[in-house]
């Protein structure tokens, strides 16, 4: 805990910020076996009034920071690894999703449809239209592919009571559907 020009970080401190972050317990468990058996004692927590602005005190704020930085390398490491195993999304797979939704003909319209919208893009923004089907709608964006084909021709179906090509040639007259 950081205060007064104080010295180390409690151990509990570092559990408490590691809370929702997944970090190998056993990381945890050496660092935690290495350092905090020596930092969490009351002589390292508090810092005496005879050590302001003396080297002791910069040496202890220094010892903090590099457990800091250890934790935050950490922490950065085990995101990067959680994000480099998700899989990307095959626009193919999203367009045989569509076409098994709909027949042949609306899959046509539906297809050029969302070509002109998004070009099969359903991380696609453009001001406040998000996803393959460009609806106004931040939710809608964080919605994956198959999901937001599913709330598109549901649209549809209100809209242009259930088909694409009419959705489509509106598109092609207004510029909008």
């Amino acid at each position: 805990m950081l205060r007064c020009g104080a010295s180390l970080v409690p151990c509990q401190l570092i559990s408490r910020a590691t809370d929702g972050v997944k970090i190998k317990m056993s990381t945890i468990q050496a660092f935690d076996l290495r350092f905090c058996s020596k930092l969490d004692k009351p002589v390292m927590l508090r810092l005496s009034r005879r050590l302001r602005g003396t080297f002791a005190a910069r040496r202890a704020l220094g010892r903090s920071l590099v457990i800091l930085a250890l934790l935050m390398t950490q922490s950065v490491a085990v995101t990067q690894e959680s994000t480099a195993n998700q899989k990307p999304v095959n626009v193919m797979n999203i367009k045989l999703y569509a076409y098994n939704k709909l027949s042949w003909d609306q899959f046509q319209c539906y297809n050029w449809l969302i070509h002109y919208e998004s070009r099969w893009n359903y991380k696609a923004k453009n001001g406040s239209h998000y996803g393959l089907g460009q609806m106004r709608s931040k939710w809608y964006g964080t919605l994956n592919p198959m999901r937001q084909i599913d709330v598109h021709l549901a649209y549809i179906k209100h809209r242009y009571s259930n088909d694409a090509c009419k959705a489509l040639a509106h598109w092609e007259r207004k510029g909008w559907h």
